[in-house]
């Protein structure tokens, strides 16, 4: 995400080199993870729904995740719950 973000694209196979893979496959195993499912690890709300949704919803915001389908599908409840609100006016965000 912050080679994206810098707008740096080395290619898959200096980015493996790096030890971190690359951003279109980890963008596509993210999609797969969470794509159909309204929790990532459980069949109930987790600290990994915090992160996940949280992640997605940062880069999607920023423009350094693309909006997939998936990715809104997913995020959309997480920040529609009572607590997220809360916050996000607390901080001015919202």
């Amino acid at each position: 995400m912050s080679n994206k973000s810098a707008g740096w694209d080395p290619n898959e196979e200096l980015q493996r080199r790096f030890g971190y893979g690359t951003y279109r496959l980890t963008m596509d195993t993210l999609e797969k993870a969470v794509a159909g499912k309204r929790y990532i690890a459980a069949d109930h709300f987790t600290a990994a729904d915090l992160f996940v949704a949280s992640f997605l919803n940062f880069g999607m915001m920023f423009n350094v995740i693309d909006k997939r389908p998936a990715f809104e599908t997913y995020v959309k409840p997480h920040v529609e719950r009572p607590a997220w609100q809360k916050v996000m006016k607390l901080s001015g965000m919202a």
